[in-house]
């Protein structure tokens, strides 16, 4: 069978390119940036963008099927806002469904999410429900395949836990009740295979998890602890973390804003578990601690360490923290110097973030008179805080710029 991988050099299209090939299919591999050797089986490449049709369209020229893996990740903010979920998952689905019908595709494999509807909680669920309706309403066979959270080598959640925690002590969101069924890319994969090889999947949807459901504060704790290291979660009001992220999703360029919120008030997780349709049993398959444990044996160390305690954060707020208090040392008012130079940064960032409309400073304005004898031990602890956060922005931008860094397919 001819099989055209759409965002075939993402987390899951390296993996299941590698099976189809395996498997005896002719593949070929459509992204924005695709190079054969990139691949360890023997595969065709493509290069285009699914926004800009003329550049897709012949690709599709005698494919036996599709699978449109392309996506935005739900964990960040995308860069140009939450309207780019409707540009890539529905306008990119609408012209991968067009030329797939221009050129006789038989059938089409569209990778969903859990909870996909145009009528959703946040951007990313609804242009991804928008574009399962497309597929519908598709002159071709096709099947949608609803994931729970995706883990696995190469893969962003593990990851992005260990950047948005702390070990020993850290704060989360309701306490981390959120719960999550993570499936494993390696159980994942060959179902997609099965899905695109077998007909008796035409027309159906299946909605897949792995062989447990855990809150994030679970998923936390198994992180820290395969790596020998304990952690407490200290719940953080979910009133508190809107205003943050609401806060932060108006900063340029911070990376998370209030559709992360939003995502952290309903659960992704399966009532069936549509593994069953694939002859698998959900007891069979991988979980989250025998994939970490397995990991940290192979790959013993520290790892990443959070953006939160990164060296980079430290240093950064150290320097502003330190720096802000010179006028108590220093008279620096009276003469331009090193203090006066080294004071600036500390003094434009109390101005423009803490002082600001948006900055923490309102917030000790509502806790002052709640607070008993806080006074200006309050409005320090704010200044403080908003240097630290401040610097935590400064390391993980830095990191999601760095060459080699996340990919959106």
């Amino acid at each position: 069978m001819k099989v055209l991988v759409v965002g075939g050099t993402g987390f899951i299209g390296t993996n299941l390119t590698r099976t189809l090939a395996d498997r005896g299919h002719t593949v070929t591999v459509l992204a924005r940036t695709a190079e054969a050797e990139a691949f360890e089986a023997p595969v065709q490449t493509v290069q285009g963008d699914v926004t800009d049709y003329e550049s897709i369209e012949s690709a599709f020229e005698g494919r036996d099927a599709v699978i449109n893996l392309v996506a935005l990740s739900p964990l960040f903010t995308p860069s140009g806002g939450d309207e780019m979920h409707n540009r890539i998952h529905l306008g990119g689905t609408e012209n991968v469904v067009e030329a797939a019908e221009a050129h006789g595709v038989e059938k089409l494999v569209q990778m969903s999410a859990l909870g996909a509807d145009p009528e959703g909680p946040t951007a990313y669920l609804r242009a991804k429900g928008a574009a399962e309706q497309v597929v519908r309403d598709a002159d071709l066979e096709w099947v949608l395949i609803r994931p729970s959270v995706i883990f696995g080598d190469g893969g962003e959640f593990v990851d992005f836990t260990k950047l948005l925690t702390t070990p020993y002590v850290t704060g989360l969101p309701g306490g981390g009740a959120t719960r999550f069924q993570p499936l494993w890319v390696g159980d994942l994969v060959p179902m997609l295979a099965d899905a695109i090889e077998d007909d008796a999947h035409n027309g159906n949807v299946y909605e897949l998890g792995g062989p447990e459901k855990l809150t994030l504060a679970e998923v936390t704790k198994q992180v820290y602890q395969a790596e020998g290291t304990p952690v407490t979660i200290v719940p953080v009001p979910m009133a508190l973390a809107k205003l943050g992220l609401g806060v932060g999703g108006r900063i340029p360029g911070f990376p998370m804003g209030l559709d992360q919120y939003r995502s952290l008030n309903f659960d992704n997780t399966v009532e069936e578990n549509d593994v069953e349709a694939f002859g698998r049993e959900p007891t069979e398959l991988r979980s989250l601690a025998d994939y970490l444990s397995e990991q940290t044996a192979e790959q013993p160390g520290d790892g990443p360490r959070s953006a939160w305690t990164a060296r980079g954060t430290l240093l950064v707020f150290a320097f502003l923290a330190l720096t802000s208090y010179l006028p108590n040392v220093v008279d620096i008012y009276s003469y331009w110097g090193i203090p006066r130079l080294l004071f600036i940064p500390s003094y434009l960032l109390m101005l423009v973030l803490y002082d600001s409309p948006w900055g923490l400073e309102n917030v000790v304005y509502v806790l002052d008179p709640i607070v008993p004898g806080s006074g200006a031990l309050l409005w320090e602890v704010g200044l403080v805080a908003t240097y630290y956060l401040f610097a935590v922005v400064v390391t993980w931008l830095a990191r999601r710029v760095r060459p080699g860094g996340r990919a959106n397919t």
